[in-house]
């Protein structure tokens, strides 16, 4: 009898875990840059304008989320001068640039509250044929928790320092 009441507890808990990973999945970083602008770029690029202003060149990567009648929107800023890069001579290895990210809580499609932190910033250009195509920055986005999780893969291996949190307080 009490065997029988753990099986069946594990197995409701189990499930309860699966769902809550299915409602969380996580989904690339959609790339633009004035080149290739994506459906975020009107929406984005509004908000990184003070930061971007006299760089020439610059990517924003971003995903959007919807929950409770609440927009969350997620975007990391590449760009020269506002990212932590790494070494850039013969012996450098690729490295993930350590960029500003944004977390923007949007209700009526104005922004209501904004949390600032940082995240790697790993998507290469559209037209780089050499590029790993396996090189993403992904987010994973939790709607009890209000919390945005980072992570980066470059040249293939989930980078451990690109695993960062941003939660709105």
């Amino acid at each position: 009898m009490i065997l029988r009441l753990v099986a069946s507890m594990t197995l409701a808990c189990c499930a309860s875990i699966s769902t809550a990973q299915a409602e969380t999945a996580w989904q690339k970083l959609t790339y633009s840059d004035p080149r290739h602008p994506s459906a975020f770029s009107p929406i984005v690029t509004p908000l990184w304008r003070r930061e971007l202003a006299d760089k020439p060149f610059y990517q924003i990567h971003a995903a959007r989320f919807e929950a409770a009648g609440t927009t969350y929107l997620v975007s990391v800023a590449f760009a020269g001068g506002i990212c932590a890069m790494g070494a850039n001579d013969r012996n450098a290895v690729a490295e993930p640039a350590i960029c500003p990210a944004r977390f923007d809580v949007l209700r009526d499609g104005a922004v209501v509250h904004t949390v600032r932190g940082r995240a790697c910033s790993v998507a290469p250009l559209p037209e780089d044929a050499m590029a790993n195509p396996t090189d993403t920055t992904e987010v994973r986005f939790d709607a009890a928790s209000i919390t945005v999780n980072f992570r980066s893969r470059l040249s293939g291996k989930w980078v451990r320092t690109c695993q960062r949190r941003m939660r709105v307080r």
